[in-house]
């Protein structure tokens, strides 16, 4: 089977029971403080917002009045936390910038115009607090049987989930729809991150830094590697879901095979595993433990240190195998080790101070000069050798 015929099952089941079919048994979100629910339109150079949060009748506002309707409902940096973005329309991030670019500088407007620049610099990152886009949170967690086109649209979200509402306070609905139920591991580790940067949002513009200016290259350089760093771990977070990893066998990303332990000083374990598209290569770390894709059973680590095709079967051998290990003939299943998140804060630390060092040719822009070294006469001849 493939991946394909996998979301093909599920979309003839949800068309053959007339409910949307889980495709996460976690909610993709965490619940948020202070959602404020939006859509934004654009007709020639006027932009057109409709927004409400809880408890308060949505509202309808074009220009400058429409900042002022943002702010009224918490969007901006004088807040003390940090207001979420939640929206089913793609364009509404990009109209609110082209709206907060009409702001004029220090004013009131223009510190919720600097929010809407957070929100946009936040928008990258998966599965935070300062954007949700609802339609691909729908996307991640369920599937509608009907064709894969209609999931880019919310009106089928809203009949298939019973959300007549289809003003914007309805997306509120369908965002506690989204984080209802336990949330996937490390959501909570991704809001923190999001939180954590709201506070020198404030600071930058209370020193009067003024966002419309482009990144530095050492901000834009920390931005990607956080961005990647987020992506890492919430890619991890959906391979702790069952239903998630039941599909990812079919992709390679998660491993069934048989446990054969060699039974020597590196604790080497031979896995035959029943799919030849794994992912794993040798020098991979990887969690597994006894069972099937579905179960939780007590992990094991280990690192692949060999990959062959042996009788049509491919052949994993770990090495350094701790915790649970297997036993001779049990049934296990392997996924890639999951990021640390401590690790990653420690090595974004460790690159913010490179780029803080002003000797850098980094930070100075300026191109090193080219040193010439001895080289050992066995790299040349390699070198030389035509490949």
């Amino acid at each position: 089977m493939t991946a394909e015929w996998f979301d093909l099952g599920q979309r003839l089941r949800a068309a053959h029971s007339g409910h949307p079919v889980p495709r996460l048994l976690h909610a993709p979100l965490a619940s948020v403080l202070h959602p404020v629910a939006v859509r934004a339109r654009r007709r020639g150079d006027q932009v057109t917002v409709a927004a409400t949060s809880p408890d308060r009748r949505p509202r309808t506002a074009t220009g400058p009045a429409a900042l002022d309707l943002l702010g009224s409902l918490g969007v901006t940096l004088a807040a003390p936390s940090p207001a979420t973005l939640i929206t089913d329309d793609p364009a509404t991030l990009g109209n609110l910038h082209r709206l907060a670019l009409t702001a004029a500088p220090d004013t009131d407007a223009d510190t919720v115009a600097a929010h809407i620049a957070w929100w946009r610099d936040r928008a990258d990152y998966p599965a935070g607090r300062a954007v949700v886009d609802t339609l691909a949170a729908c996307r991640t967690r369920w599937t509608l049987g009907a064709a894969l086109t209609a999931e880019h649209h919310p009106g089928p979200w809203r009949a298939w989930l019973g959300i007549p509402d289809d003003s914007v306070s309805g997306l509120l609905d369908l965002h506690t729809l989204l984080t209802a139920g336990p949330p996937l591991p490390w959501l909570d580790v991704l809001a923190e991150d999001d939180v954590w940067s709201y506070g020198p949002a404030q600071s930058e513009h209370s020193d009067g830094l003024d966002w419309r200016r482009p990144d530095t290259t050492s901000r834009a350089a920390l931005g990607l590697r956080s961005r990647c760093d987020a992506a890492d771990l919430y890619a991890a977070a959906l391979l702790n879901d069952p239903i998630y990893r039941r599909r990812a066998v079919h992709t390679g990303h998660v491993v069934t095979g048989t446990a054969s332990p060699l039974g020597d000083k590196l604790k080497r374990v031979e896995v035959t595993c029943t799919r030849l598209d794994s992912r794993l290569r040798p020098g991979n770390a990887l969690t597994g433990w006894v069972g099937g894709p579905e179960t939780s059973a007590a992990p094991f680590t280990a690192s692949v240190s060999a990959a062959t095709v042996r009788a049509g079967n491919l052949i994993l051998t770990l090495s350094g195998t701790t915790g649970a290990a297997p036993r001779d003939g049990d049934p296990v299943t392997l996924t890639t080790a999951p990021p640390s998140p401590h690790r990653q804060r420690a090595g974004r630390k460790t690159y913010r101070a490179l780029y803080s060092a002003r000797r850098s040719w980094l930070t100075t822009g300026r191109t090193p000069t080219a040193t010439r070294r001895p080289v050992p006469l066995d790299v040349l001849v390699a070198g030389a050798e035509p490949l």
